[in-house]
């Protein structure tokens, strides 16, 4: 793979700590070294680390118990691009039975070691650490490509770490036994790898010296141009797009696109409701329905549901490829921003009777509140049509207030 391939993954597995036994006996003292415990980079060539818990004091002499913590420091180093993100971890674990001197397959263990420890990580710079990025079980962090439900944790948009050609990030890691921890633990060694998930992050304008480390200052200092998108130029809704690709809440395609007058399916509300509401991306092996959700959609349409933005329909099931309608969108964006309040006004459109009973009380009141608005050519509200993308971005926008906000901005920089 090649420098300038905007999607490479690079996938680097370290092997940096060794959870060593819940009791004593059972691992040789490790002693910290000076500066960061691990170095990465991103080659990997010449990435180094040990165990986990390698601090003075008992627990660095494998004294692992329910309540036991200890915690250490990792240095990423890139020296393959101009600038890197890293946008996922992950964790690998496998789980060892001393006392059988066995190797454990059962699922239901596994889940319940990973369960009891806790992780913590946060960002810095010179071992100075202030961000925390993720604060969870090891669960939620479970990586493995052939298991859609382990899909590693994504780090939510504002706390993706950039990391420029020859510049370093470094993290701190802490790990905690859950004081409840089951006696059914005893014994158990889990071999740990940790895994850093990042892609090429280009400058938009690169500086012309290639060689100066403080290019991450000097982007972020930078005057922003105006954003061009192609099949948004001239529509009605090009502002409100604008808006929401700027606040993180709106993606563009892979080549650049966001298909105004397309359809918006439920699967894309649940994404675009979840960032709207800054919601972070559930992990959960089940997504509380049954039927397929793809994996790009998955955590937000959990964490919608979970938030009970989203219900899904009868016999627990959520349609994600299916076109959403008015009816349902309006009713979504109740629940989201106007905490599933409803109204019992009357609905003054000509169609107003096929407007279902379940979202009666949430069309009136958006109707009230100026968040939705019927056809005036024949005053309809036409329940059941679907709603294209176009309409959903400039409601979500007018809610959040970004259409008043970007117009301000672009006066700014014109």
């Amino acid at each position: 793979m090649t420098k300038h391939e905007l999607s490479r993954i690079a996938a680097f597995t370290l092997l940096f700590f060794i959870c060593s036994l819940l009791f004593p006996g059972m691992a040789e003292p490790v002693y910290a070294r000076d500066g960061p415990d691990i170095e990465i980079y991103v080659h990997g060539e010449k990435s180094m680390g040990g165990p986990i818990f390698n601090s003075s004091g008992e627990v660095g002499r494998g004294l692992w118990a329910p309540g036991a913590i200890d915690s250490g420091t990792m240095r990423i180093y890139n020296n393959y691009s101009d600038r890197i993100s890293i946008y996922n971890l992950g964790i690998k674990m496998e789980l060892y039975d001393t006392l059988n001197d066995r190797a454990v397959t059962d699922t239901g263990l596994l889940e319940e070691y990973a369960r009891a420890m806790r992780l913590t990580i946060r960002k810095g710079s010179f071992l100075v650490f202030k961000d925390t990025v993720y604060d969870n079980s090891f669960y939620e962090m479970l990586y493995d490509k052939s298991n859609p439900k382990q899909k590693g944790y994504e780090l939510g948009t504002l706390d993706r770490i950039n990391v420029g050609r020859d510049d370093s990030v470094d993290l701190e890691y802490t790990v905690q036994m859950d004081k409840s921890a089951g006696n059914n633990l005893q014994g158990m060694k889990a071999v740990v790898s940790f895994i850093i998930n990042s892609q090429e992050n280009p400058y938009k304008n690169p500086p012309k010296d290639d060689d100066d480390d403080d290019r991450d200052r000097r982007d972020r200092d930078r005057k922003p141009a105006k954003l061009v998108i192609p099949d948004i130029e001239g529509h009605w809704a090009h502002d409100c797009i604008l808006a929401l690709i700027e606040h993180d809440v709106l993606e563009p395609d892979a080549n650049g696109s966001v298909r105004p007058e397309d359809f918006i399916t439920r699967a894309e509300a649940a994404v675009l409701m979840g960032k709207a509401l800054k919601l972070e991306e559930a992990q959960a092996i089940s997504t509380g329905y049954v039927d397929e959700v793809p994996d790009w959609a998955r955590g937000y349409i959990i964490a919608t549901t979970e938030a009970k933005v989203f219900k899904g329909y009868p016999g627990k099931v959520f349609k994600a490829y299916a076109n959403i309608s008015r009816e349902e969108m309006t009713a979504v964006l109740i629940r989201a921003f106007r905490e599933n309040y409803s109204s019992e006004k009357e609905i003054g459109f000509t169609d107003s009777g096929s407007i279902a009973g379940w979202a009666r009380g949430n069309v009136a009141l958006a109707v009230e509140q100026g968040i939705i608005t019927g056809y005036a050519s024949d005053n309809t509200f036409r329940p059941k049509a679907f709603m294209t993308r176009a309409e959903a971005f400039t409601i979500v926008c007018k809610l959040l207030g970004y259409h008043e906000e970007h117009n301000r901005k672009l006066s700014s920089i014109q």
